[in-house]
């Protein structure tokens, strides 16, 4: 007996309509009592009473299956649950990103994914740029989230959206009330950057955007993280420049202003290690998409500068 033939009888019998019991098997009738008959053929027992026009009746054989058969069901839903849970233990999804992603986009992502496949096991990690890489390589990590829009041959990439730069400026800065600014009204300000040699991509692509506006960024402090950064900002010992969704986590005495330059956008890039697939890195992907929509959506409703999503 299969547990596709099993799980028919038990249809009917729950029903007592091969009509019923095909509609919620999404099947058509004359193929499900076929299934049947051949299912009685098999273990040489009538399993229904369909001499009559009533509704189909149980017979002594039939009524021993149905509470056999639900035990042996019940096992092996269990067995398939135990073998997801297995699965997710010997390949749990290790992730390392960014810290202004890890902050602003991954905590939902993350709740989504792992409510909707609880055999999931996901792991991760801060880290910048370079010891981002350097896990993949490792493979100590499946999945990085980083902020470059070039890498070696040894890793793919899929570049999911461009960012909107926004400026973190002080609560008591004299733009902090606006919502968008020009990056050259930045021009005389001192900045607070993390490190190149972290993130240097990531790094040249800032530097360069304030030369694109018309000035070179007066550098006077270096921070290890964004949190470091706006914690200095909310000091008021200078601004920075980020990516959108740095401005996602509300900072005491910190303000986000998005820069209006449809040219000042940073890339938000998915790497992995070729020929290194965690059999959960696409899905995960999925809803990493679906989030960075909802919320672009949400932008465009309410006229703000947002997204651009990128296709995969």
């Amino acid at each position: 007996m299969e547990i596709r033939e099993l799980t028919y009888f038990m249809a009917v019998a729950e029903d007592l309509s091969f009509t019923r019991a095909a509609a919620r098997l999404q099947m058509s009738q004359p193929p499900l009592s076929r299934a049947i008959s051949q299912l009685e053929k098999k273990l040489g027992v009538r399993l229904f009473d369909r001499r009559s026009r009533a509704a189909p009746r149980l017979t002594p054989a039939g009524h021993l299956l149905v509470r056999e058969g639900r035990s042996i069901l019940q096992q092996v839903e269990q067995t398939e649950s135990l073998l997801d849970s297995a699965v997710a233990e010997l390949h749990p999804l290790r992730i390392v990103s960014v810290s202004s992603v890890l902050a602003g986009l991954l905590p939902p992502v993350v709740r989504a994914f792992t409510g909707s496949h609880r055999e999931a096991r996901v792991l991760i990690e801060e880290a910048e740029e370079r010891p981002i890489l350097f896990d993949l390589a490792r493979v100590t990590a499946d999945l990085g989230f980083t902020r470059v829009r070039t890498v070696d041959d040894r890793f793919e990439f899929d570049r999911v959206a461009m960012e909107p730069l926004v400026a973190a400026l002080p609560a008591t800065h004299r733009l902090a009330g606006r919502g968008e600014i020009s990056l050259a009204e930045l021009s005389d300000e001192d900045f607070i950057m993390f490190n190149r040699e972290d993130s240097p991509q990531a790094y040249d692509r800032l530097v360069l955007s304030c030369v694109r506006a018309g000035f070179n960024p007066r550098i006077i402090l270096h921070a290890t993280n964004d949190l470091s950064i706006l914690s200095t900002v909310s000091c008021g010992l200078g601004v920075s420049l980020m990516p959108y969704i740095s401005s996602f986590v509300p900072i005491p005495g910190v303000h986000f202003a998005t820069i209006s330059e449809e040219w000042a956008r940073t890339p938000l890039t998915i790497v992995w290690l070729s020929g290194q697939p965690n059999p959960l890195t696409a899905l995960f992907v999925s809803y990493v998409r679906a989030e960075l929509t909802a919320r672009r959506d949400a932008d465009r409703r309410a006229g703000r500068i947002t997204f651009d999503l990128l296709a995969p």
